[in-house]
């Protein structure tokens, strides 16, 4: 398996944090890239609801969304898990 950084985007207002402190946290902290856009190579979007618009559009994607309490999760432990080996329980 490629060893690649992990790719995030974060959609909306968050509670704890302006976005771009959030992005600044997140990549001083974990394995993960800020990407402005949801695409096919985004692997985590950061969303307060995942029945947006483009939180649906990113699941198309195979983006896994995750609210801001699972961002803080990840920031704690210091990376993103590899999108291919994490598995939800949705």
């Amino acid at each position: 398996m490629t060893n690649k950084n992990v790719t995030f985007c974060i959609t909306g207002a968050l509670e704890s944090y302006k976005r771009n402190d959030a992005v600044k946290l997140v990549e001083a902290k974990t394995n993960a890239k800020f990407v402005s856009k949801v695409s096919s190579n985004t692997d985590y979007l950061v969303s307060m609801s995942k029945d947006t618009v483009k939180a649906k559009r990113a699941k198309q994607f195979g983006t896994i969304v995750i609210d801001e309490a699972e961002m803080l999760v990840f920031i704690k432990k210091g990376k993103f898990p590899q999108p291919k080996v994490w598995i939800t329980k949705n």
